[in-house]
């Protein structure tokens, strides 16, 4: 089996800065330009910097060149019921965006971190339940876990200040730990890539698609953005393994054989 997943997230297409949706179509553009293409895409959160209407009517008109499936992923940012209504995510009005789907041979199992009106995550005991239920309902297919807070404290005092509460990442890594069907645990909001673990399972954070956070590991600082190269992530499910890729998104020439 080989199955390929692209990833975008935090586009925060805003009505008032024209070039975050140039940014989005950029990306678009780079994943109509992976050969062969994606299987599917994960779009984890962070969508709309606003979550009105016509934020999302814009990033449901720059994904719809893309041929493949998409499936969506809440963020801090996002509306959970403006996701359903233009986007297509599954599940009832008001509750948690989480669902699984089958990839070919592959299980993504996407997860709802977010807390209404609040930039940081949690999942609390029913979220972490159905969690718990679902990767026992994968069986032994390989898996992918998709969030928008990373299960992880990452060393950046500002960015860790709006992570996902300590108790549920410390749940995470134990429900990862006792499910080795788990093949990656795949994030955003953090504007940044970044390769870590959680209960011995690889965790992976995406870039985002328009302006990255500036690297400060200093107490106190404030955030910041700055305009570092935008990514798109792959995922490369292969044999059993999941290995995973940046793909900045910009024109840097043609490849060069050698």
């Amino acid at each position: 089996m080989r199955l390929l997943l692209a990833q975008i997230t935090d586009c925060h297409v805003d009505d008032r800065d024209p070039a975050s949706a140039d940014a989005l179509a950029a990306a678009v553009d780079t994943v109509l330009g992976i050969d062969p293409l994606p299987d599917a895409l994960l779009l984890t959160g962070d969508l709309a910097n606003q979550a009105t209407g016509s934020e999302y009517r814009r990033v449901a008109q720059l994904i719809e060149p893309l041929p493949m499936p998409v499936h969506v992923v809440a963020g801090n940012h996002d509306d959970r019921d403006a996701l359903r209504t233009h986007l297509g995510a599954p599940g009832p009005s008001g509750e948690p965006l989480q669902y699984a789907v089958d990839v070919g041979g592959l299980r993504v199992v996407a997860c709802d971190t977010t807390i209404p009106g609040r930039d940081d995550g949690a999942l609390g005991p029913e979220r972490l339940a159905w969690l718990e239920a679902e990767l026992e309902a994968a069986g032994d297919r390989p898996t992918i876990v998709a969030m928008h807070h990373p299960p992880l404290r990452l060393g950046i005092p500002v960015i860790d200040e709006l992570g996902l509460a300590d108790a549920d990442r410390l749940a995470v890594a134990e429900l990862m730990a006792l499910n080795p069907q788990v093949k990656a645990i795949v994030a955003g909001h953090v504007h940044r890539a970044i390769t870590a673990s959680c209960g011995d399972r690889p965790v992976f954070v995406c870039p985002s698609t328009y302006m990255q956070l500036a690297l400060d590991f200093t107490p106190g600082a404030r955030l910041a953005i700055v305009r570092e190269p935008p990514a798109v992530g792959m995922h490369v499910a292969l044999d059993g393994t999941v290995t995973s890729h940046v793909q900045p998104i910009g024109d840097y020439g043609a490849a060069i054989p050698v």
